[in-house]
């Protein structure tokens, strides 16, 4: 699993059927302190996560079985994060 803030949207009207209700997110990817990598993906989200949130991720087939394993997914929100601990030091709460 990884760590990433929600920075904005991707709208495509045009997407593949499996796709159709999901959101999609363009995530900035972060280090465990909570630091931008600059290294951004876009990731489907079915929570409703909202720019400024830290989202949790998951990547591959761990992201495919979100939706079905049929589904073209290769990042996918699974939480929205309350908080992070990083060597004993909150990093972020929400």
């Amino acid at each position: 699993m990884k760590l990433g803030i929600v920075v904005g949207q991707v709208v495509s009207t045009v997407k593949h059927s499996g796709l159709q209700r999901e959101i999609l997110l363009l995530v900035e990817m972060l280090t465990p302190d909570g630091q931008p990598s600059g290294d951004f993906h876009v990731a489907a989200d079915s929570l409703g996560a909202g720019n400024g949130e830290w989202v949790l991720l998951v990547a591959g087939s761990s992201a495919r079985r979100m939706l079905d394993e049929n589904t073209p997914v290769d990042l996918g929100v699974v939480g929205i994060i309350d908080e992070v601990v990083y060597q004993q030091q909150v990093v972020y709460h929400k």
